[in-house]
């Protein structure tokens, strides 16, 4: 097996940093080669149904045009990648826009909002009846189409918690052809010229009956039965200093360029030494940044699921398995 990283090569004294990617523009420069006609009912929702239009400061996405970075290159995107993802034409065809940033003030006109650290307690994955109550509070049955956005600052920018999230409804039994995350996010629609807003959308509440698919979320004891090609999507640095026998190393932000998902041109090179015909366990602390290597195996056909190092070091002491199906209460 073959990946950026080997567990029985790897040093825990590496010098070598995987570069976070970030995407740096020069303010108030237009942007050239945009051309997104069919996205008018999205710029033209009324302020008075979805709040008051403001701009965003200097160090967060701004609601007025900007430059790409000179070493910028736009991702094809085929009909395998937008069988999972949507781009900004597709945003009104959705029941529900839901931005799950985090700490997060300025939203797509018409947004629902759920942290996405909602989604986790102390670290790990809430039972799936917490996770079906919560989405269900924001006005999400697993009737909706869902279109997902957010960005993880922490994770040094990118669509990390909008894949968390979009794992999170495929794990409860959403559709997954009524669910996308939006390509590009927040900062491409704002690209475009679109407008934000300072408030999110209030929904009325509704039922999310799920139906947990718990082999999604593999354990430690299920990884003993061999059967898996563990892929920690941790950095290189942390996996050189503490890393599972047998494990490979792709860093999760080798899966971006520019804050966006590769295209599957560099994803298959970048997959090359993942065999196809055997399950990928991918995995980083909590699993949120290693959602966004599963979302690219996802695009590229592979049966992948996803853990967590406390999972896949520990018993099964931290993760509730509800193992039927349930209404939210």
């Amino acid at each position: 097996m073959m990946g950026i990283g080997n567990a029985t090569q790897a040093s825990p004294q590496s010098p070598i940093e995987w570069p976070k990617v970030s995407r740096q523009y020069r303010w108030n420069q237009p942007v050239s080669g945009f051309n997104d006609s069919s996205s008018t009912k999205a710029t033209t929702a009324s302020p008075a149904e979805t709040g008051t239009s403001v701009a965003l400061q200097a160090n967060q996405s701004a609601s007025g045009s900007f430059g790409k970075p000179a070493n910028y290159i736009e991702q094809k995107r085929s009909r395998n990648f937008y069988a999972l993802a949507a781009p900004l034409s597709n945003i009104s065809n959705f029941d529900v826009v839901l931005d799950v940033s985090d700490g997060v003030t300025k939203f797509i006109p018409g947004a629902a909002h759920v942290d996405y650290l909602d989604f986790q307690e102390n670290g790990t994955l809430r039972p799936a009846s917490d996770l079906a109550r919560i989405l269900g509070g924001a006005g999400i049955s697993r009737n909706s189409s869902v279109l997902i956005y957010g960005e993880c600052r922490p994770c040094g920018g990118g669509p990390a918690v909008s894949t968390y999230a979009y794992w999170v409804m495929r794990y409860l039994g959403h559709d997954p052809a009524k669910i996308r995350i939006l390509d590009g996010g927040l900062e491409n629609w704002v690209e475009a010229n679109h407008s934000v807003i300072n408030e999110s959308l209030t929904r009325p509440k509704a039922d999310y009956a799920f139906e947990q698919k718990p082999e999604l979320l593999v354990t430690q004891e299920e990884t003993k039965k061999g059967g898996f090609q563990l892929l920690d999507a941790r950095s290189l640095r942390e996996f050189g200093a503490e890393s599972i026998p047998g494990s490979f190393n792709i860093p999760y932000d080798c899966v971006m360029i520019n804050g966006r998902i590769k295209d599957e041109a560099a994803l298959k090179i970048l997959f090359s030494g993942i065999r196809k015909e055997k399950p990928v366990v991918v995995y980083t602390t909590s699993g949120v940044e290693a959602s966004l290597v599963w979302f690219a195996l996802e695009i590229m056909g592979y049966d992948a699921k996803l853990s967590t190092w406390q999972e896949m070091t520990k018993p099964k002491e931290s993760i509730v398995s509800e193992k039927v199906s349930g209404e939210m209460k």
